[in-house]
């Protein structure tokens, strides 16, 4: 059975535009390929195995999810893309930010957290919360 490329970049369309992605140069430029290599993928053309595997990464799927889309199969959801719940909104919505690395979603709920707490115990040694000061 041949490899159905068409199939695998309606699959990616679909998977881009459900993430909230609809530009595909953003997508595009966030996963290090060129605008013209994903519009071929997207558009059912052969595309390289590193562009699969950028892809794959980048839309929430497990290794190798392209070639089982290909071989007519199903992709699978990799285990970085299901997001922790936080029950800051702040934080939750840094995790579900479409298109981040894991890395990147790592150091920015890092450096969140960081600045409260900094937040807070200036708040404390000032002895009023931050809402207060603004307001004198």
């Amino acid at each position: 059975m041949a490899d159905d490329w068409e199939r695998l970049g309606d699959y990616v369309v679909a998977r881009r535009t459900a993430l909230g992605m609809r530009d595909r140069r953003a997508f595009a430029a966030a996963t290090g390929i060129t605008d013209r290599t994903l519009g071929k993928l997207e558009n059912g053309r052969r595309v390289s195995a590193s562009t699969l595997g950028a892809v794959e990464n980048h839309l929430g799927w497990s290794p190798g999810s392209c070639r089982r889309i290909l071989a007519g199969g199903e992709p699978a959801a990799s285990a970085s893309a299901s997001r922790p719940e936080y029950q800051d909104p702040t934080l939750q919505h840094i995790a579900e930010t479409p298109g981040l690395p894991p890395d990147v979603v790592r150091g920015l709920i890092a450096l969140a957290r960081n600045w409260r707490d900094q937040r807070d115990r200036h708040d404390q040694e000032d002895g009023r919360p931050d809402e207060q000061r603004r307001g004198a």
